[in-house]
């Protein structure tokens, strides 16, 4: 999945307040404190302005600790701006942990009722099925257009070749799918709810998950975030359903669990899309 990454060009100044970000820091506030430390992620305005939104609009609505979003300030010129975010920390997030586990399945059960609640889903990209279906189909074309490079090994053709019988397969059943799809009302998705977004924090009430990068977010079908393959977070099931349940009664475990199971399926397609992109961008 995509990731920001520092810019490796930016050049600091000495005063760090003489820095672009520090600037727009002090446009939140005069009083504002000299940061330590500037990190440049290179988002676009209009991923930021979502991320800006679902802070203020969803994670502040949650009874339990969460990052503080300061605010969200664009450059001149509109393409980049600035969102300033409490730091996470460093304890990071293990899906081998079961208390980890059980805090990332409340976490998403309160999550999604806050998103619901919030009433913002016309401000957010489509995660329906749709979207999942596209990047399917579109992983497919470039599997099989990589097929006749020939700097590919037999092996390597064949597997390609594998991969896209395999989505042709996925295809000829998606109906199955949508049938499941209409029974589970849309909700907010992170679109990348694994290990590297996600910190935890003890505190006196237990344990806290902290969640950021929110860049592949939007509204739709949630399974994707409750995936139980690598680098997922892998959130308990049974601590999910106990909050689900209160707002859906009308699914029960054996629904969850098959949820999660479809997430395991188009988890598997977003990475196969992202690396098709990656092959396309290598060649």
């Amino acid at each position: 999945m995509p990731m920001a990454k520092p810019i490796p060009s930016e050049i600091f100044p000495e005063n760090l307040l003489e820095h672009r970000a520090a600037k727009a820091w002090r446009q939140l506030g005069p009083q504002r404190t000299k940061p330590a430390a500037i990190s440049v992620l290179k988002l676009r305005t209009a991923i930021m302005s979502i991320e800006s939104l679902i802070y203020r609009e969803v994670i502040s609505r949650l009874s339990s600790p969460s990052l503080d979003c300061y605010g969200f300030v664009p450059e001149p010129g509109g393409q980049f701006g600035w969102l300033f975010l409490e730091d996470a920390g460093t304890r990071d997030y293990s899906p081998d942990n079961a208390e980890h586990r059980a805090s990332a399945g409340r976490w998403l059960g309160e999550v999604q009722r806050a998103a619901r609640l919030a009433g913002i889903q016309a401000q957010l990209p489509d995660r329906r099925l749709g979207h999942y279906l596209q990047r399917l189909r579109s992983s497919r074309a470039a599997l099989l257009e990589r097929v006749g490079n020939p700097v590919l090994s037999a092996a390597e053709a064949a597997l390609l070749q594998t991969v896209a019988a395999q989505f042709n397969l996925i295809e000829a059943n998606w109906a199955e799918l949508e049938r499941f799809s209409n029974g589970v009302p849309p909700t907010l998705v992170h679109g990348d709810f694994v290990i590297k977004n996600l910190r935890v924090r003890p505190g006196a009430n237990g344990l806290a998950l902290l969640v950021f990068d929110w860049e592949m977010a939007g509204w739709g079908f949630p399974a994707a975030d409750l995936a139980q393959v690598d680098r997922c977070a892998r959130a308990d099931m049974d601590a999910y359903y106990a909050v689900a349940r209160q707002d859906f009664p009308q699914l029960d475990f054996a629904d969850i669990q098959r949820l999660a199971n479809y997430g395991n399926l188009l988890r598997v397609v977003e990475e196969i899309y992202w690396a098709t992109l990656y092959m396309a961008r290598d060649t």
